[in-house]
């Protein structure tokens, strides 16, 4: 069985653009992502374990904020793919990533780059090893992890 999951309007400052100014003062960015997952296990066992955590969506959305990068489309990718990395179910990633009222010289309310991974969507583009560049293995996230998310007890299971 298969359904869609996702979170709506997250909401980040960050000095992500291609221009100067947009490095120095920072733009708002408002982030939807879906994820489409076989979710039977959780349905029937009603276990965390067997679906896509939409609170580890939120943290590897906000590890990839935190990186700048001058282009909303090698923002999105990233986001896209380290979504689909960390989860085994997921079989589509959908991320539509808005700059809020883009320095444009007029009134806009946003500025966006959609893309999807998996499904009929776009190819991912791996690296040498199989796997995009800049991606390691399964990151494992709780809300006591530190910004960098390599702080955690290897010995705990905190996947989801």
């Amino acid at each position: 069985m298969k359904a869609t999951i996702g979170l709506e309007n997250i909401r980040f400052t960050g000095t992500h653009g291609y221009y100067e100014e947009e490095n120095v003062m920072g733009n708002e960015f408002s982030i939807d992502v879906e994820v489409d997952s076989d979710i039977l296990s959780a349905a029937t066992s009603d276990d965390l374990g067997g679906t896509v955590n939409y609170s580890t969506i939120y943290y590897l959305v906000q590890a990839e904020m935190k990186k700048e990068s001058k282009l909303l489309e090698a923002l999105a990718y990233r986001v896209a793919a380290r979504i689909e990395n960390q989860f085994h179910s997921v079989s589509r990633v959908k991320v539509r990533l808005r700059k809020l009222h883009p320095p444009l010289g007029g009134q806009v309310g946003a500025a966006f780059v959609e893309i999807e991974l998996g499904g009929s969507g776009l190819p991912g583009i791996p690296g040498p090893s199989g796997i995009p560049p800049g991606f390691g293995e399964k990151q494992v996230f709780d809300e006591s992890s530190e910004d960098d998310f390599g702080d955690y007890d290897e010995d705990d299971d905190y996947s989801y």
